[in-house]
C-alpha cells in the first residue's frame, strides 16, 4: 500500500486546482490575440480600400478629363459636320468610359448620329478591353481593296458615310449624287460632300456656294505626295480627313473658322495627343514654324440644304464628285 506524505497530497491538491486555471488563461490569451489581429487586419483593409477608391476615382477622374479634351480637339480637326453632345462618364475599378451622342446639322437642324464610347484605363495590360468598337454600322467585304474603298458605308445611326476624292488622284470612277437630286422629295434636308478640281482660299469657297445653301465644314488638303493614299489611289471617306468646321455647336456660322483649326492643331502638338498633329503641323507649316491662313488649301466641303437649293450645284465644273449624307425630314 502507498502511503503519500503530507507534502506529496498537497502538491497534487495544488496540480490538480491549478491546471485548469492556466488552461483558460492561454485560451483567453489566444482568443484576444485573435480578435486583436481580426480587428486590426479589418481596420488595415477598410483604410487601404478607402485609399485605393479614393486614388481610383481620383485618377480616372483626371483620365476622363483628358479623354474628353483629347476628344474635343480631335473634332475640331476633324470628324466633317460631327458634333460632341450629351457626354455620360462611367467610371469603376482601373477603367473608365466616357458615352456620348454625336449630332450634325441640316442647315439649322440638328440630327443624331448614334452613340459612341471611349474607354481608358491606367492598367496597360487591359487597355483596349474597354471602349468604342468602331465607327461603322457594319463591316464590308469585297472581291478586292478596290472594290472595298469604293463600296458605300454606313455608320452606327444608319447614315451613309460621305466619300471625298482629292484632285492630285485622277480615279476611274467618280461619284456625282447631284444628279440624282430631284428624285429626293423637297420636304428633306440632306448633307453632301463635295470634292474639288483642285485647292481654293477660304475666301474662294465662301463665293461659289449659293448663299441659300448651308456650307458645315472644308476639307483642308494635309497630304503630301509619299502619303500611300496617292500610290494606292484611294478614295477618302470622312473618317480620314482633316478641316475646318464652319459652324460652331449651336448651329451657327463662326467668323473665322481656320482659327480653331489651327489652334487645335498646335494644341494637340503641344501637349502630345498623337503623332498625326505633329505630322499636319509639319504638312501645313510648310517649314515656316507656324500655320497661317494663306495655308490652307480647301479641296472640298460639306454643305446641306433641300434639293431645290442644292440643284444649283449640278452643273458647277469645280465639282469633281458628289456624295450624299445624312438626309432627314426637314420639318
Amino acid at each position: 500500500m502507498d502511503i503519500k506524505s503530507d507534502e506529496e497530497k498537497l502538491k497534487e491538491l495544488f496540480e490538480v486546482e491549478e491546471k485548469p486555471n492556466f488552461n483558460k488563461a492561454v485560451k483567453r490569451a489566444k482568443i484576444f490575440s485573435i480578435i486583436r489581429t481580426t480587428i486590426i487586419s479589418l481596420m488595415m483593409f477598410i483604410i487601404v480600400s478607402f485609399v485605393l477608391f479614393i486614388s481610383n476615382d481620383f485618377i480616372l477622374n483626371v483620365m476622363n478629363n483628358k479623354e474628353e479634351d483629347n476628344l474635343r480637339t480631335l473634332f475640331d480637326i476633324a470628324m466633317p459636320n460631327a458634333y460632341i453632345g450629351s457626354i455620360q462618364i462611367d467610371d469603376r475599378i482601373m477603367v473608365g468610359e466616357i458615352d456620348y451622342v454625336r449630332y450634325r446639322f441640316l442647315e439649322n437642324k440638328p440630327i443624331t448620329d448614334g452613340n459612341y464610347k471611349e474607354g481608358y484605363t491606367y492598367m496597360p495590360l487591359i487597355n483596349g478591353a474597354y471602349g468604342d468598337m468602331g465607327q461603322y454600322l457594319f463591316n464590308r467585304h469585297g472581291k478586292s481593296s478596290r472594290d472595298l474603298n469604293e463600296a458605300l458605308n454606313y455608320n452606327k445611326a444608319g447614315k451613309k458615310v460621305m466619300k471625298f476624292y482629292h484632285p492630285s488622284i485622277k480615279y476611274e470612277n467618280y461619284i456625282n449624287n447631284l444628279e440624282n437630286i430631284d428624285k429626293i422629295g423637297s420636304d428633306k434636308l440632306m448633307e453632301i460632300s463635295l470634292s474639288f478640281d483642285k485647292g481654293y482660299s477660304l475666301e474662294e469657297v465662301k463665293t461659289m456656294i449659293p448663299s441659300d445653301i448651308t456650307l458645315n465644314w472644308y476639307w483642308v488638303d494635309t497630304f503630301t505626295k509619299n502619303d500611300y493614299y496617292f500610290s494606292e489611289k484611294l478614295i477618302f471617306d470622312e473618317y480620314n480627313v482633316y478641316g475646318i468646321k464652319a459652324l460652331d455647336n449651336q448651329g451657327d456660322s463662326i467668323d473665322n473658322p481656320e482659327e480653331n483649326f489651327i489652334d487645335a492643331i498646335n494644341e494637340g502638338k503641344d501637349n502630345n495627343y498623337s503623332n498625326k498633329y505633329k505630322e499636319l503641323f509639319n504638312n501645313l507649316s510648310n517649314g515656316k514654324g507656324e500655320i497661317n491662313k494663306e495655308d490652307l488649301k480647301i479641296i472640298g466641303v460639306v454643305i446641306s440644304g433641300d434639293s431645290k437649293s442644292l440643284k444649283a450645284l449640278k452643273d458647277k465644273t469645280y465639282i469633281k464628285a458628289a456624295t450624299l449624307g445624312a438626309v432627314a425630314d426637314k420639318y
